[in-house]
């Protein structure tokens, strides 16, 4: 069990103890799971402020973390520290708590792919000691309540690092001091927050400013941002990496060390990776050739940890699709479901949509609205409309507001529908027999609905 000092923290984050130095083992800024032994920090929300369940807090926690005097408190068993502002002092704890692992950090970013990355390296590391983001905690709390969750005697720490803007990731990735950094790739996530393509890659990349003197930054190379990268150990993977281009990535990262995951596909599901002496095959049980990037970004840091190829392969060769992420379903009547509504962007969208058109089967996509897309919301849209006839999709339905112009640009068999009951009437009446629907957008759009009803009806 992990204890710290009060006394030690307090003099940590410039605080004042009111009250006896205890040993405490744990942290929260939730008063309904506070446990003995830990300390309440009081964060201030959108709809809630902590300092109002203070009295709640006192009845389990040792401590509490506040900017506000507490008259009330029974300092005999109790203790309490001061602050000016406690959401700085959140983050200077987990800094601190971090400072006091002996784990590797490993720290993952990126537009796409991130989260299927981060459980793809859990699963790898699933035989070692490890702590990983549960669920999407990856932002500016999240990835505090993933650090306190470690344990003293954990071999590997994997956080997750998500931005909606910029200035985010830099800051974050400043209190982990991750020993090994990936950027899975840069896309239009998000790009109303960015403002730009450009300003997305030095966003995702302030992920190496903190790297530890001997870390490895892991960097997608079918991007065409790395300029924004200074000087680190590299490992670079990608399609095909040509040998000049090598070169130049060796030449501009001197004196540091470059490596390069070089992958190409050899059949569906199957891919081959080089990597210095390496020359191995994978086999994935993910669907979509945009998973080789995945499983190529996990090997390249497996071997950067150390790792043997032999027991990497097993490991990624018997991983399974994370939900909603493409994951395909056989239901009634011969019908193929391909759920991947998680969330949706451009990029991760068109990946799907090539995926879809593989299928030997009539096709049809069911679109939700893709957010925080910007000015050119309406433009992205019809892109993936466009794309859609381009792939060969047979029907193309959509709901919401946005996506209207994806189907209405599809033409001929593009479909709009205002409401859920027209859809989900659409869908009971006019699915034909082997046909394979893609079901995919941005989390707003809530459309696990359709996909859960597609799977009841009879």
């Amino acid at each position: 069990m992990n204890t710290y000092s009060l006394k030690d923290i307090s003099n940590y984050i410039g605080g004042n103890l009111i009250g006896e130095d205890r040993r405490v083992s744990n942290f929260s800024i939730d008063s309904r799971t506070i446990d003995e032994n830990e300390v309440f920090i009081c964060i201030k929300g959108n709809k809630y402020d902590g300092h109002q369940f203070i009295e709640d807090s006192l009845k389990k926690a040792s401590c509490i973390v506040s900017s506000r005097d507490i008259p009330k408190i029974n300092l005999q068993n109790k203790s309490y520290i001061k602050v000016k502002d406690t959401y700085k002092s959140l983050h200077m704890i987990t800094e601190y708590i971090r400072q006091k692992s002996k784990a590797k950090f490993i720290a993952i970013t990126g537009s796409n792919g991130k989260t299927t990355v981060k459980e793809m390296l859990a699963h790898v590391l699933s035989d070692f000691q490890i702590t990983f983001t549960k669920g999407n905690l990856n932002n500016h709390i999240g990835v505090p309540l993933t650090i306190f969750s470690t344990n003293q005697n954990d071999d590997y720490v994997i956080v997750e690092i998500g931005a909606n803007g910029l200035n985010e990731i830099g800051p974050l990735a400043k209190i982990i001091k991750p020993d090994i950094a990936a950027v899975t790739n840069i896309g239009y996530a998000h790009i109303e927050g960015f403002g730009s393509l450009d300003n997305t890659a030095k966003e995702k990349y302030s992920i190496f400013e903190y790297l530890q003197n001997d870390g490895i930054a892991v960097i997608n190379n079918d991007d065409n941002y790395t300029k924004y990268i200074s000087k680190k150990n590299k490992i670079f993977f990608g399609n095909n990496i040509n040998f000049k281009k090598k070169l130049i990535q060796r030449a501009k990262n001197f004196p540091y060390k470059t490596y390069f995951s070089d992958i190409s596909k050899i059949k569906e599901k199957e891919f081959k990776i080089r990597h210095k002496e390496i020359n191995e095959i994978f086999t994935l049980r993910l669907n979509g050739d945009h998973n080789f990037l995945n499983a190529a970004c996990v090997i390249s840091i497996s071997l950067a940890l150390g790792l043997d190829i032999d027991f990497i392969k097993k490991k990624i060769e018997s991983f399974e699709s994370v939900s909603s992420r493409l994951k395909i379903h056989s239901i009634q009547n011969n019908i193929t479901l391909i759920d991947d509504c998680y969330n949706a962007n451009p990029s991760s969208f068109k990946a799907a949509l090539s995926f879809l058109s593989d299928r030997n089967q009539k096709k049809l996509v069911l679109m939700g609205d893709m957010v925080e897309l910007g000015e050119d919301t309406e433009n992205f849209h019809t892109e993936i409309g466009n794309y859609a006839k381009e792939m060969g999709i047979d029907e193309f339905l959509s709901i919401g507001k946005n996506s209207e112009a994806a189907s209405s640009v599809f033409g001929k068999n593009g479909h709009h529908f205002n409401d859920a009951e027209s859809l989900k009437s659409y869908l009971n009446n006019n699915i034909e027999s082997s046909s394979c629907i893609l079901i995919k957008g941005s989390r707003k759009a809530k459309l696990e609905e359709y996909v859960d009803f597609l799977k009841k009806r009879k």
